[in-house]
Order: C-alpha cells, then structure tokens, then sequence
C-alpha cells in the first residue's frame, strides 16, 4: 500500500492551480489575458478530475496509473485451444514409446498392457504399461505408466490398477501419504500441472502430470526407490510422445 501525504494544492511542484476569473487566467501566480472566446479552460470537478500517480482531465479516461483488466486475449485462448488439440491419448504402449520412456528405471522387461474405457465413468479410456520381472505377488517390484483420457486419476484413485498391488496402494484404507501439487518451467511448456503423491514408507510413489484436453500421464514406482525427479522426467517425456 502506498500512502500520498495531503499536501496543499499552492504547494505541489509537478502541477500547477489553474483558475478563471472574469477572462482571466490565474496559472501559479502568474496572470495570464485571454480571449473567453477562443479559450475554454473551465473545470468541471465531477468529470473525473483526479490525483494520484497520474491525473486525468476528462471524465471516463483512464489514468496512466490504471492497470488494465485482466483476462485471457483472443490469441491467447486460441493458443490454449491449440495446445489441448495437440495431445491424444496413445493406441498402444509402444505407440506412445513407453519402453523407451521408462528407460532403466523399469525393474524388468516383462511389459502388462491394458487399453480400453476406464470402468464406471463414461468416456473416459486408458492405457496402461506395466514394467516388471513378471512377479505377482504384492511387493513386486513394478514401474507403471499410465495415460488417461477424460478421467483425473489423482482424484479417482480406482483409475489407476497396478498389476499386482496390495489393496491398501489403491488407497482404499487409512495410509499416510505425502501430498505435493506444484508447478515446474517444463511442466508449464507443455501447459500442465503436477502432483505427486507417496507413501510415507517409500512403497509407492505417483506422480500425475495434467494436460490440456482432460489428458493425463501417470508415473508410478511400486516397491522401488525411485525419486521424484526421475518420475518427472518420465512423465514430461511421455508427455512429448504424445503430443502431436
């Protein structure tokens, strides 16, 4: 907040008292003749005269200290449109390059895919690419990517099934996670948002990139010690693989 102290008129260097009396002009104080006729320096006080950073003169103009109003330009929501047509929700894992996304970070070759609608929410499809040494038991070690179209899976966990989990890592009973929804400057190239939630033992690790168009990609470490910045690498780059 700034405050301007109320000083008087007579008194302010950057402006100067301006009064008409009987064809006269009293500029400071400085008489000044004029000709009423070929001159009109009356004031009208409530037509929007005003002190501040800037002064206007005429009613309705906007002073120099005004700041715009706020709001997306036309070029600006033609390019957000733009951004959202730009991604699709792959056909298979190897058309989204899944193998080379996940990279060393997948703990086995053996690759469970799954594609089709997403179970109980209309419209919404899935595909799922699952990387283990082909283990079924509950503490497998696995690395998950998931794109999901029309479902937000941070906010349906039943979206996202890993191959092989235990029933508590679908969040369906009391377990102490650590929640983050935050920003990065890739992440904002490519107009999402991220969040990552894990487990507090370490034994589950998600990461849910948002994008334009209700898309979604998700990371997720099951039984591994992966950190959070190989997941978003994983996700930004699977992001690129589906961006048209």
């Amino acid at each position: 907040m700034r405050l301007i102290p109320s000083t008087p008129l007579s008194c302010l260097g950057t402006a100067a008292a301006v009064i008409v009396v009987g064809g006269v002009v009293l500029v400071g104080f400085d008489v000044v003749d004029i000709d009423e006729s070929d001159m009109d320096l009356s004031l009208s006080w409530g037509d929007g005269f005003s002190w501040g950073d800037g002064f206007s003169w005429g009613g309705g103009e906007e002073s120099p200290g005004e700041e715009p109003s706020a709001g997306a330009s036309p070029e600006e929501e033609a390019e957000e449109e733009q951004t959202a047509a730009g991604y699709g929700l792959p056909e298979s894992c190897a058309d989204a390059g899944a193998a080379e996304v996940v990279g060393d970070l997948a703990p086995g070759t053996v690759l469970t895919e799954e594609v089709g609608e997403v179970e109980g929410i209309d419209g919404a499809e899935q595909v799922v690419c699952s990387f283990s040494d082909g283990g079924t038991g509950p503490d497998t070690p696995s690395f998950t990517l998931v794109f999901t179209l029309n479902a937000d899976p941070s906010v349906n966990p039943d979206v996202v099934r890993v191959p092989g989990e235990q029933k508590e890592m679908g969040w369906e009973v009391d377990i102490d996670v650590d929640v983050d929804n935050y920003h990065t400057d890739k992440a904002d190239s490519l107009g999402g948002e991220l969040e990552y939630v894990g487990t507090v033992d370490g034994s589950s690790r998600h990461l849910y990139l948002s994008l334009p168009g209700e898309l979604y990609v998700t990371a997720i470490a099951q039984s591994e010690e992966v950190p959070r910045e190989d997941l978003e690498r994983v996700v930004m780059l699977a992001a690129e693989q589906i961006r048209g």
